[in-house]
C-alpha cells in the first residue's frame, strides 16, 4: 500500500509485515481525518499527492464530493455529449443538455439536480446559488465566492411589493467533510475544529477582528499551510 499523508510528503512504500502497515494506517488516520480514514485505507495501492497550483484534475463531471476527492469523475469528459450527440469540449455551456453512454451501450441524461461539480480544464466548479462557480483558492480550506439571488419585500414599491436582488456569497468548502461553511468567523471557527491550535489562535482575537477578510483569509492559509490537500496520483 502506498500512501501519502502529513508534512512530509515523499512517496513511500510501506514494508508488507503486518504490524507496521497497521501502526502506519492509524497514524495515517489521526493525521488527515475522516475522509482519509474511511476512504483512502481501503485503496491498498494508491499514491496521495500533495495538491499544488496547476494541478490537474481529471476532467468530468462529479455526481457527489467523494467522486471529487478521489479525482474519479462520475463520468470522464472524453464520453460527454450534448443532446445531439456532439461530443462536449465546454461543460459551462452544455450543463442542461448532457448526455453519455454507459458501459452496457445505453445514453444516460446527466440532471443538472444531481451534479456535485465539474472538473475542466485545471478548474473546479461547484454547484452553490444561482449555478456552478469555480473554486478560487484550493486547499482543504477551499474558498469560492458564487452569486445568489432571492426576492426580498419593498414596502415602499408600487406594486406586488417585491424586488430581486442578487448578491456575491462567500464560502468555505471543508475538503475533509464536504462540508460548506460561510466565510464568517462562525463558518471558520467550524472549520478549524480540526486544529485546535489555530482554533485557540482564532478565538484569542477580538470579536470584531475574527469577522474581518484579512483574519479570515489569514487563518485560511494557515489551516492549509498546515494540513496539505491530498488527492491520488
Amino acid at each position: 500500500m502506498t500512501l501519502r499523508c502529513g508534512l512530509n510528503f515523499q512517496k513511500t512504500r510501506l514494508p508488507s509485515k503486518a504490524i507496521i502497515r497497521a501502526s502506519f494506517c492509524w497514524s495515517l488516520a489521526a493525521a488527515c481525518g475522516s475522509f482519509l480514514s474511511h476512504h483512502v485505507l481501503a485503496q491498498q495501492d494508491t499514491i496521495w499527492v500533495t495538491y499544488k497550483a496547476g494541478t490537474q484534475l481529471r476532467e468530468g463531471v462529479y455526481f457527489d464530493f467523494t467522486a471529487f476527492r478521489l479525482n474519479a469523475p462520475s463520468v470522464a469528459l472524453a464520453r460527454i455529449a450534448d443532446d445531439q450527440g456532439i461530443a462536449v469540449t465546454d461543460l459551462r455551456g452544455a450543463l442542461s443538455r448532457l448526455r453519455y453512454r454507459t458501459d452496457s451501450g445505453t445514453v444516460e441524461t446527466i440532471r443538472m439536480s444531481r451534479i456535485w461539480g465539474f472538473s475542466q480544464r485545471g478548474v473546479v466548479y461547484v454547484a452553490a446559488g444561482n449555478g456552478f462557480y469555480r473554486i478560487g483558492q484550493m486547499g482543504s480550506l477551499a474558498h469560492m465566492v458564487y452569486e445568489q439571488s432571492y426576492r426580498d419585500w419593498d414596502p415602499w414599491m408600487y406594486g406586488p411589493g417585491t424586488v430581486n436582488r442578487t448578491v456575491l456569497v462567500q464560502q468555505v468548502i471543508d475538503m475533509d467533510t464536504g462540508r460548506a461553511l460561510p466565510f464568517t468567523a462562525v463558518g471558520m471557527r467550524l472549520a478549524l475544529q480540526h486544529d485546535p491550535v489555530l482554533l485557540a489562535e482564532f478565538d484569542a482575537l477580538p470579536k470584531k477582528a475574527r469577522n474581518s477578510d484579512e483574519a479570515l483569509f489569514r487563518f485560511l492559509r494557515l489551516y492549509n499551510e498546515r494540513h496539505p490537500l491530498l488527492f491520488p496520483e
